[in-house]
């Protein structure tokens, strides 16, 4: 399988290491000092689950270069998506698959209406990933947990079967969901919450719940 990796930060590098591991032909889009030491270095991986390198990995910051694919894994920050998605048009054939593993529940329909809404599936996915340095990628919850599926109504599809069984050849922890809105959703509820509280500790929703006292604040329920 072609899978485009747009763009390569924590979960994406991460995530498209993974598949390339298992034998599928990945490229990164990256930029800046990732991006060269990709190309230089390859990808290097440090994970809970068991460290790995790409090398060498290809990688460009230009889609363009790179043309259809069969999977784009869309991992932008949501401030980023519509600049993104039609940066990714050169790379969206007849068949190809979108795949946003995006925060938030709008990203679906902001991506269909620039590459067609036929090409997008959702992925809301719980794992803790991070560039820690150029060309390096730090995975280190014990947690990587994925729902693929459809946004638009049409059930478990073929597609979305296919993709579940190849990210569970990598280990990851993956499930198909018959509507992918539902997950999108349930995380929304969760992390709205946390991320408050993260953001008066000043500090990552991992980091702050690593902490007893911030695990019984986020866990505590009160009367009204």
């Amino acid at each position: 399988m072609r899978v485009a990796i747009m763009a390569a930060g924590g979960l994406g590098s991460y995530y498209g290491g993974l598949l390339a591991k298992d034998g599928h032909d990945v490229t990164f889009i990256a930029r800046g000092a990732h991006l060269n030491a990709i190309r230089e270095n390859g990808l290097t991986i440090k994970s809970a689950h068991g460290d790995f390198a790409i090398k060498p990995a290809r990688a460009t910051d230009d889609p363009a270069q790179v043309g259809p694919v069969d999977l784009v894994l869309f991992a932008v920050k949501t401030y980023d998506t519509q600049a993104a998605a039609h940066a990714m048009r050169p790379m969206i054939g007849a068949n190809t698959t979108v795949v946003t593993f995006q925060n938030g529940v709008e990203a679906p329909e902001e991506i269909g209406a620039i590459v067609g809404r036929e090409h997008v599936l959702a992925a809301p996915t719980q794992v803790v990933s991070n560039v820690v340095a150029p060309g390096v990628v730090e995975q280190k919850s014990a947690f990587r947990i994925t729902f693929i599926g459809e946004v638009f109504g049409q059930g478990l599809t073929p597609r979305v079967e296919q993709l579940v069984a190849a990210f569970k050849r990598t280990g990851v922890d993956v499930s198909a969901a018959p509507d992918a809105r539902k997950p999108l959703w349930h995380k929304l509820v969760f992390l709205a919450p946390i991320a408050g509280l993260a953001a008066l500790a000043r500090t990552g929703p991992h980091t702050l719940l690593q902490l007893p006292a911030a695990r019984a604040d986020a866990t505590r329920s009160r009367s009204p």
